[in-house]
């Protein structure tokens, strides 16, 4: 498994723009294999449906296929995540076209279709921990917006990088998420010159 995939097709974008395929690939823990079976088991979902999705990353490359095993007289599977990251090419970005931008935003929101699953699901455990900082209505423009999210993915990276395995006692597992959004409208005219100037997207991470 590599550190970093760098997405550069608009079919990478759209399999994962399903919140389901993220809730897949998040079964994964470190470099262990699974197969169909275990992430329907994990999930509680039918082994149909999971192959499914399965099938749909498989094609794109995002997932593949390490192992096959006999077992009972049937052939078990094992999967794999290509990368412990999911990286959008900026330049792919900037040329990618309104379709592109419709799948991205999907995949933003699945992405926080999920975060907003798991935070409700921790809320319903009475013993759970959970951390919440609000940073709210800061004046930072877009470049220094953009190095702050840096600086924090830089420490939790450095911080986290050998954490991926359930291989030390009193652990449990953790999700956290870092989240930054503008107040801006949506575009902003150029009253000069008559011309709107859309946001442009900034280098994401799935």
């Amino acid at each position: 498994m590599k550190d970093i995939m760098v997405l550069r097709e608009l079919e990478q974008i759209k399999a994962i723009s399903h919140s389901y395929r993220v809730e897949i690939l998040e079964c994964f823990e470190g470099d262990l294999p699974q197969t169909a079976k275990q992430i329907a088991e994990k999930l509680e979902e039918p082994h149909a449906k999971i192959n499914y999705h399965i099938k749909s990353l498989l094609k794109v490359g995002i997932l593949n296929l390490v192992d096959e095993r006999v077992k009972s007289g049937i052939i078990e599977k094992y999967y794999l995540p290509a990368a412990k990251v999911l990286m959008i090419d900026k330049n792919f970005i900037k040329n990618g076209g309104e379709e592109l931008t419709q799948s991205l935003n999907q995949a933003y929101i699945s992405i926080f279709d999920k975060i907003n699953s798991d935070f409700y699901k921790n809320i319903e455990i009475a013993e759970a921990s959970r951390f919440i900082n609000q940073y709210s209505d800061y004046y930072l423009t877009k470049e220094e917006a953009k190095d702050l999210m840096k600086k924090v993915e830089s420490v939790m990276v450095d911080y986290l990088e050998d954490k991926r395995k359930n291989n030390r006692e009193n652990v449990i597992p953790y999700n956290f998420a870092v989240l930054g959004l503008s107040k801006e409208s949506k575009s902003k005219k150029i009253i000069s010159d008559d011309e709107e100037m859309t946001m442009e997207h900034e280098d994401p991470k799935i």
